[in-house]
């Protein structure tokens, strides 16, 4: 699982376009997502970027997953605004940005879901504020 946070980690510091090429989900669609990366301070417009979605495929395809989603809503959210009750963070250490990093990981009370809120990566404006929007990325299970 930790190989699959490095990417994610990846992901965030790679840079994003603004072409939007991304599946958009549903507020719903994503509730019903296997996997959830929630990442906090995200804005749309990075969202929605090409290479968050070619990330998020790529995390899928590892993963054995099917539809990646993705949806930006104007508020700070985390896993427990899915019902998420069950968690335990992981200090990652040190990022590229020189700050610490950690990673909330819940599992769902059926245990079928799995959250990711991943701090320490959060966008800031000029005045080093951080922004209202949510970015998550959701992943359906493969049936076998």
């Amino acid at each position: 699982m930790k190989n699959f946070l490095w990417i994610l980690m990846l992901l965030l510091l790679a840079g994003c376009g603004r072409d939007r090429i991304a599946d958009v989900a549903t507020p719903q669609e994503i509730t019903d997502k296997a996997l959830l990366f929630i990442l906090p301070s995200i804005p749309v417009e990075f969202c929605y970027a090409d290479r968050m979605t070619e990330m998020l495929d790529e995390i899928s395809d590892d993963l054995n997953g099917t539809n990646p989603q993705v949806l930006s809503l104007p508020e700070n959210l985390d896993c427990s605004d899915y019902g998420f009750s069950n968690c335990v963070t992981v200090d990652m250490g040190i990022g590229a940005n020189n700050k610490p990093q950690s990673l909330v990981e819940c599992l769902s009370d059926d245990e079928q879901h799995i959250c990711l809120f991943l701090l320490g990566n959060e966008y800031r404006d000029v005045e080093g504020n951080t922004f209202d929007e949510t970015c998550i990325l959701g992943v359906d299970k493969t049936v076998q």
